[in-house]
């Protein structure tokens, strides 16, 4: 019977640890949900959208086109106006045409005179990478639609992304399928676009080692001297 027991207690431990990787992905999901409502409420706002909105109107109905001056003169009274944050977040205004993260490039023109590079990263990776390239941050939840999207030079896969707290928190861990599913897609968007698959810093875990690299770096200095010839 002690031997039953032991087995019963290490099955229990391990369903725990395993509910608590759940419940952990589950908070990080939710976050992450809030900040794309936001986000899409800001962009639903946004002067370009109000605009591309009112000029189609006129060109279907051209009733309209009679109207469009004035639509035209009101938007652009009101561009700069904070618009009230929607969604499950709460609190706060969000002024709609400013641009604060490398990503937002989807949404807004604008030039950029250094790499850019679309990563699988840990915080503290990400922050130093930062120093040297442009860095739009892959998350599990939208990593395919953002890259198949985003203007990048580069493709780097953190060895230390899947450490607890972050984003990709477990990846590399048997059993994580959403991560393991999130990353094959993210490899088959670079593969269809020959953007440079990098894996940063080390050790790696077995089941990113594993995978075919088209380089390996361990600094993340060395991303930027790749990209050099790029700009």
């Amino acid at each position: 019977m002690s031997d039953e027991a032991e087995t019963a207690a290490r099955q229990e431990a391990k369903a725990y640890q395993q509910l608590g990787r759940l419940r952990a992905t589950l908070r990080e999901r939710e976050a992450r949900l809030s900040e794309l409502e936001k986000r899409v409420a800001a962009l639903e706002a946004s002067t370009a959208v109000q605009f591309g909105r009112l000029v189609a109107g006129a060109a279907r109905n051209p009733r309209r086109g009679r109207r469009l001056p004035r639509d035209l003169y009101r938007l652009w009274r009101k561009r700069n106006a904070p618009v009230p944050a929607s969604g499950r977040g709460g609190g706060g205004a969000v002024t709609p045409d400013r641009v604060n993260r490398p990503e937002d490039r989807l949404l807004v023109a604008g030039p950029c005179d250094r790499p850019i590079v679309a990563g699988v990263l840990a915080r503290r990776t990400a922050a130093e990478l930062a120093e040297h390239v442009e860095v739009v941050a892959l998350y599990p939840h939208d990593a395919a639609i953002v890259l198949d999207r985003a203007d990048v030079d580069m493709v780097v896969v953190d060895a230390s992304a899947g450490e607890p707290g972050g984003p990709w928190a477990y990846l590399g861990v048997p059993g994580m399928y959403d991560r393991d599913a999130a990353l094959d897609e993210i490899r088959r968007i670079a593969a269809a676009r020959t953007l440079p698959l990098v894996l940063l810093g080390g050790p790696a875990p077995a089941t990113l080692a594993g995978l075919t690299w088209d380089a390996v770096l361990t600094d993340a200095g060395e991303v930027g001297a790749q990209l050099e010839p790029v700009r």
